[in-house]
């Protein structure tokens, strides 16, 4: 965490809302990978070399590392561990 705060100013964490099952709202946690200023113009999806994305971002995102407190948000039961792999077969075989 020390890393994420040497590399660029701002927070440590980036929150985000999402909606759960039956519209449940709740917030999800993520390590910050980009400049704390990254979506002053409003959310926009990151593009390949990205220059929003810090250089510790980059590892943490290529290394699926900046997922890592999501795992609160399991233990909590907001979210839940999902095979990608069955769920887009359960859904296709409708």
């Amino acid at each position: 965490m020390l890393i994420i705060k040497l590399d660029s100013r701002g927070p440590v964490f980036y929150s985000q809302r999402r909606v759960g099952k039956s519209g449940r709202v709740f917030s999800v946690i993520k390590f910050r990978t980009m400049r704390q200023d990254a979506e002053a113009g409003g959310p926009q999806w990151a593009g390949l070399n990205d220059p929003r994305i810090t250089k510790v971002g980059k590892f943490l995102r290529s290394s699926r590392l900046d997922e890592i407190p999501q795992l609160w948000c399991v233990l909590k039961g907001d979210m839940a561990f999902v095979d990608r792999a069955r769920s887009d077969q359960s859904s296709s075989s409708r």
